[in-house]
């Protein structure tokens, strides 16, 4: 499971994990022992938390097998109980990787490719070298501006602001990507204050996998391996100079594995949810 294989690193930002859901003590007992699990697994089998925190699906009607079962997602909680933050979604298919989570607070990806252009250097990885269908995922640049070197932010402006444009796929959605705040800079040959992004700086990328038949033809190829890439449009300039528009192909790589499907054995489900 995606989530326990982050324990670790959530743990180093003093963090603990723990999961709830609609199943019995024992159907999550023998899902931990199959899939390795060691984060607690808390069982509402009447859906009473879930209900208490307004996080009820209401798709799933009375005599559904499905009824009960919440929207995904996350809490972060502090040491006394109070929310700091929250992930959700609103389609039970759909689930944040906690790698994902993690790149979006700032924490390293793994390995990736490096760029190198005139006026910075590019870093592209992404949050999850493998995933299921549904998930979300966050593509992350990280760049390092040269010294003196600020790149165009969107704003009102006539020069071209900097955009990552995504190529269109089949097999996920693409969602807008998350800029840095920029700071505003005074051009003064041109007397004028427009706003850059300068130093280091990171932009983060989601897509969403597709998941049922969407994905299907992926997953029954030879090489089930989702390719995502786009283009950065940008423009550069320094203390004295506008450098013309340019633009950098940039691509990332996800193996696409098969959902886990196995259910718990017959004698610990229940009868409503068969």
């Amino acid at each position: 499971m995606e989530l326990e294989s982050q324990r670790q690193r959530f743990r180093e930002r003093g963090l603990e994990l723990a999961s709830i859901s609609y199943d019995s003590p024992a159907v999550l007992a023998d899902f931990a022992r199959r899939r390795g699990i060691t984060h607690p697994l808390l069982s509402d089998p009447d859906s009473a938390v879930i209900r208490r925190f307004g996080l009820l699906n209401p798709e799933y009607p009375p005599g559904d097998r499905a009824h009960g079962v919440p929207y995904p997602g996350t809490f972060v909680l502090d040491p006394d109980g109070v929310v700091r933050e929250k992930d959700f979604a609103r389609d039970y298919t759909e689930r944040r990787t906690a790698a994902s989570a993690l790149a979006r607070a700032g924490e390293a990806t793994g390995p990736g490719r490096e760029w190198t252009t005139p006026h910075f250097t590019l870093r592209t990885s992404v949050s999850n070298a493998e995933a299921v269908p549904g998930r979300r995922l966050t593509l992350v640049l990280d760049f390092d501006m040269a010294t003196g070197r600020h790149a165009y932010a969107p704003g009102d402006h006539t020069y071209r602001p900097f955009a990552l444009k995504m190529r269109p796929t089949p097999y996920a959605r693409i969602e807008e990507p998350v800029l840095p705040a920029s700071r505003p800079f005074r051009f003064e040959p041109l007397d004028e204050t427009v706003p850059v992004f300068e130093g280091r700086f990171r932009v983060t990328q989601d897509v969403v996998l597709a998941v049922r038949d969407d994905v299907a033809p992926l997953l029954a190829s030879a090489d089930p391996t989702l390719v995502l890439d786009g283009v950065l449009e940008y423009q550069v300039c320094s203390d004295t100079v506008c450098y013309p528009p340019a633009s950098l192909p940039v691509e990332w790589k996800v193996r696409i594995r098969p959902l886990d499907r196995e259910r718990a054995p017959e004698p610990l489900r229940r009868p409503d949810r068969p």
